[in-house]
């Protein structure tokens, strides 16, 4: 083999050393964004899920709530359906079922918030 050909080879393994590295560096880095990805993913899906279940519950206690209250105007005489009219506002539903709904979110809240404070204490 010739002499003047040894830096050369010396210097091309030299250039070789580093895409290796980069190539491992990039490996490494796209396994944690990978990582970081499925767990983002998991809690914002988790997310999500009690904002559906939570906003279906309050459409399904509104629906609830209007439906008992025009089966109720239906079978009551009239001048009780005109007296109450005056007495209950249009959004009663509404606020009732909102009223409900709080209180369902505060129950979820607090159950939460002991399943936490178990966990971390080891219970």
């Amino acid at each position: 083999m010739p002499v003047f050909l040894l830096p050369i080879i010396t210097g091309a393994a030299n250039m070789m050393r580093l895409p290796a590295l980069i190539a491992f560096l990039a490996g490494i880095f796209g396994q944690v964004i990978a990582f970081f990805a499925k767990y983002m993913t998991t809690k914002v899906a988790m997310q999500l899920t009690i904002i559906t279940t939570i906003s279906a519950l309050t459409l399904a206690v509104f629906a609830a709530i209007k439906a008992l209250v025009t089966a109720v105007s239906v079978v009551a005489p009239e001048g009780l359906v005109q007296g109450a009219s005056l007495v209950i506002p249009d959004n009663a539903a509404i606020c009732v079922s909102s009223i409900i709904s709080a209180h369902a979110i505060r129950y979820v809240w607090s159950w939460k918030v002991y399943f936490i404070e178990s966990f971390a204490q080891g219970r």
